[in-house]
């Protein structure tokens, strides 16, 4: 496993940094690794991002491994337990926000090492992000996917899709109409860029680009 040469710390905040370096020297950690928007942010330092969201490949987060998670972070840290159930434990640790969750799907790429800890790749990142749009479509995983798919097209996202989540009937068509719903996002505020982007260039690239997919599919020639 390779080490992210050159993280973009200024795209995190002080804590994250501080609590990620502690995360890597714990053991009971190991399975996990980090995902979503600070993920991207430490790999692409396009935006500045605050939580620490965690992953593993587990059906679910028994009793004993939440326990141990906030036992171990007690030691040194003022732990705030916000959520904690099988499927996700959410906390703050001196103020910082932490979230872990079981997250039952394959990573399509290897992971890299930043401070101790398992980040995700790209590819993986862009799938979990048209998921994140397809469920909830903030403003800032439009921002997420749009400078993703600066690297990673659309079309290879949905191709790799498949295999990252088999089981998920309709996936595709899901995320192609969540491509060009913006009703949630415009009423939020714009996130911290630190790379150039503009909200109606998202927007209009997203559009485009569910018409030319919808076109390629299924023949369509409106959205």
């Amino acid at each position: 496993m390779a080490t992210l040469i050159t993280p973009h710390w200024e795209a995190i905040t002080p804590s994250a940094r501080v609590l990620l370096a502690v995360l890597g020297q714990l053991p009971l950690l190991r399975p996990f690794y980090l995902g979503g928007g600070t993920a991207l942010a430490l790999r692409l330092g396009h935006r500045i991002s605050q939580d620490l969201d965690l992953f593993a490949n587990i059906e679910s987060l028994d009793d004993v491994l939440r326990h141990s998670i906030i036992e171990e972070l007690r030691k040194g840290h003022a732990v705030n337990v916000l959520r904690d159930s099988v499927f996700g434990l959410i906390l703050e640790a001196n103020g910082q926000a932490i979230s872990f969750f079981s997250y039952g799907y394959p990573m399509l790429e290897s992971t890299d090492l930043v401070s101790g800890v398992q980040i995700a790749g790209i590819l993986d990142i862009g799938l979990m992000k048209m998921d994140a749009v397809a469920g909830r479509g903030t403003r800032r995983d439009f921002y997420d996917l749009y400078f993703i798919a600066s690297l990673v097209s659309l079309d290879e996202l949905f191709a790799q899709s498949t295999k990252k989540y088999p089981h998920s009937r309709g996936f595709e068509m899901r995320v192609l109409v969540a491509l060009v719903d913006f009703d949630v996002a415009d009423q939020q505020d714009e996130p911290t860029l630190l790379l150039p982007a503009e909200w109606s260039e998202v927007k209009a690239f997203f559009i485009t680009e569910a018409r030319r997919l919808g076109r390629r599919w299924f023949g369509l020639t409106n959205s």
